[in-house]
């Protein structure tokens, strides 16, 4: 990404000078192609995302060289080297990539889904967007991440920070009773580093993947590497016969990290080590790649611009024209490395092989990076909107995104008498001897409320209802959320189902609604097979055994219930849509051929197969049980099998990819009456 592509040559690892290898920039080209790779289609190369790590490696390496080549230097005048070297670097192609994005945005993203981005290119510009991500939780491997195409600047940042203290410590130590600290304190430093990001990887995941100081020790292991070379530790061994061996295996250990390194709990300790390790056997072995030296220093050459440039164009191709199509794959590739290149010779080198006096220099680029930020918040503010190139039919209004405020429980919050759901404020009383309706479940539950509430008006019926985001309804499972166990999820679903048997009557109803989609199910809207961590208080579960674990679960839930007489329902899963349908609904003209109500859509044999193995789960559950009752709502949206994004009337039927919109849920009340009636639910006749 950012580091240059000068390192001391292998003859001379003990001297001062400060040559080229290309070597360093062939593997550079392979991070950059790996992380390429990976963006495109994570299965084909499941573990590319660790070449960002291999970057962190070679940014230590070469950047602290870098900074040591000049130490005959006055301490000032090295320092102030470092940072113009490093503006001149980063500064151009990175603030006309932020603008060019920015403006592409206002262009293609629809107005109520752009603000967020342009918060993230704001902060972009200033080297802080890593913290910005990790404060607002984000999942680096979900998808409000592949829909922000500026969430990649997040290791620009955690470099970005490291080269903003890493040379002020660097020559402290180096010149403290004349270096003799400076290994030492490197070392205490990266001890902490690496305690702290095994610490947050394992307690707070989002954090270990996004703050430089969970990151230090990566940059620092190059850092280390290079005191080794300029101290001579490692002459014998580049000169002895290990040499070869210690290649194979730095590259063994690259294509370990990325073949099978797994984005799930471990990163990036212990998940990102085969690929810092194997970087640092390359760097101190080097390697010559043959035939393909060439194009991958090429490639190497133009990494940082690269890694720039790709992310913004595959996600705004995810908004407007989707990259499902081989042919789609292709122009993304092409559109990514032109737009590279030209950047890299037009913005990147120019620059660069300026070199201004250093107040000109600081001048120019706190005026470029003030006017950016200036034409940011115009885009973000006062044109947010004006000038989107879709259709305004594709905003969503609040009105048609459902809250419930004190009704849902956070997260984390413990289940208990303090923390659980008051029904005097989650729910309303109904005409007396008229059977009460409980709705239990997730955010899946929750867009039931509307459907459930007009359904209420007609029958009379008391309404209350209980919700926790992302938590499957079992007392017996603990699922994951967040990349951590969901205990209190667990505990939720116990407590809530034990107080419903408590308080509820003969003839009243429990409804539970969940993402089963995704809970129980094995490929997502794309096909792509679904990767749930749910144990049942040991080993993680296969799907197969997750979904017999729930069926059984809530099977014993319901014969407690078929004691007291309360009758349980279990709403089929709304099937998902492939993408966003404000971002169908901005290019529908873009498939003028196509029933626009079903351009979010995805095969309808994989829809068909979705649902069927959810309805397959829920069948078993009511198997023999005469309490338990399906409500599936999956036909009426479907359109010969595909699911329809709009309603008849042309607004939005579903808000998200798998959330009905409030007018969506309320139109499905008649066929909730109808089932109710046919059931005996109803508890009488409807007013």
């Amino acid at each position: 990404m950012t580091s240059t592509s000068a390192a001391p040559s292998q003859h001379q690892l003990g001297e001062t000078s400060w040559r080229y290898r290309p070597d360093i920039d062939a593997l550079r080209g392979i991070a950059v192609l790996a992380v390429f790779v990976y963006h495109l289609d994570e299965h084909w190369l499941p573990g590319g995302f660790t070449g960002v790590d291999v970057f962190f490696v070679i940014s230590g390496y070469v950047v602290s060289g870098s900074l040591l080549s000049h130490r005959e230097q006055p301490f000032w005048q090295q320092l102030g080297g470092f940072y113009q070297r490093r503006i001149r670097r980063l500064v151009p192609n990175l603030l006309c990539n932020v603008a060019l994005t920015s403006l592409a945005v206002a262009l293609l993203v629809p107005p109520e889904e752009s603000r967020s981005l342009f918060t993230t290119a704001v902060k972009a510009l200033y080297g802080w967007s890593n913290n910005h991500l990790a404060l607002g939780a984000t999942d680096y491997f979900g998808l409000d991440a592949h829909l922000n195409p500026l969430s990649h600047t997040w290791s620009l940042g955690v470099e970005e920070q490291f080269y903003l203290v890493f040379p002020l410590m660097l020559l402290f130590l180096g010149r403290w009773r004349r270096g003799r600290w400076l290994v030492p304190g490197l070392l205490a430093l990266v001890s902490i580093s690496v305690l702290l990001s095994l610490l947050w990887t394992w307690q707070a995941p989002v954090l270990a993947f996004f703050l430089m100081p969970s990151r230090f020790w990566e940059l620092s292991a190059g850092v280390l590497l290079l005191l080794g070379q300029r101290r001579s530790w490692w002459v014998s061994l580049s000169a002895s016969k290990f040499n070869r061996g210690l290649r194979w295996g730095g590259l063994g250990l690259l294509l370990l990290a990325l073949i099978a390194t797994p984005h799930g709990r471990g990163f990036p300790l212990p998940g990102a080590l085969p690929a810092v390790l194997g970087t640092l056997a390359l760097l101190q072995a080097g390697c010559h790649w043959g035939v393909l030296q060439r194009p991958l220093v090429q490639c190497g050459l133009i990494s940082y611009s690269l890694y720039l440039w790709h992310w913004p164009v595959l996600t705004l191709m995810r908004w407007t024209t989707g990259l499902e199509e081989p042919l789609l794959l292709v122009l993304a590739v092409l559109l990514s490395v032109v737009l590279a290149w030209l950047a890299y010779r037009l913005v990147e080198q120019p620059l660069r092989r300026n070199h201004w006096p250093a107040p000109l220099l600081l001048g120019f680029s706190l005026a470029a990076v003030g006017l950016t930020w200036a034409g940011l918040e115009v885009l973000a503010h006062p044109l947010r909107g004006q000038w989107f190139l879709g259709r305004r039919q594709a905003s969503i209004p609040q009105s048609e995104r459902f809250t419930t405020g004190d009704c849902t429980v956070p997260p984390w919050v413990p289940y208990g008498p303090s923390s659980r759901t008051d029904f005097i404020r989650c729910g309303r009383s109904g005409d007396p001897g008229r059977p009460e309706l409980f709705l239990l479940g997730d955010s899946h539950a929750l867009h039931l409320l509307p459907m459930l509430e007009g359904g209420a008006d007609r029958t009379g019926q008391a309404l209350s209802y209980s919700f926790k985001g992302n938590c499957l309804i079992s007392p017996d499972l603990i699922g994951t959320y967040r990349q951590r166990r969901f205990v209190t999820c667990r505990d939720f679903a116990a407590g809530e189902l034990e107080r419903a048997r408590s308080r509820l009557n003969r003839g009243d109803v429990v409804v539970i609604g969940n993402w089963f989609n995704r809970y129980l199910g094995e490929i997502d809207s794309r096909g792509r097979p679904i990767e749930n961590r749910i144990d049942a208080g040991g080993s993680p579960l296969s799907s197969e055994q997750i979904r017999q674990e729930w069926i059984s679960s809530l099977r014993r839930q319901a014969v407690l219930m078929a004691k007291q007489g309360i009758q349980l329902v279990l709403v089929v899963d709304v099937p998902s849509l492939r993408r966003e349908p404000t971002a169908c609904e901005a290019w529908s003209d873009l498939r003028p051929a196509l029933d626009p109500s079903t351009l979010c859509a995805p095969p309808a044999a994989l829809t068909a197969a979705q649902q069927q193995l959810q309805r397959n789960a829920l069948d078993a559950v009511a198997l023999g049980l005469r309490n338990v009752h399906v409500f599936d709502p999956t036909d009426s949206l479907l359109k010969q099998g595909r699911v329809q994004h709009r309603l008849s009337d042309g607004r939005l039927r579903y808000f998200d990819t798998n959330h009905l919109t409030v007018s969506a849920s309320r139109g499905l009340v008649p066929q909730w009456i109808a089932f109710l009636e046919l059931s005996g639910l109803a508890g009488g006749n409807p007013r």
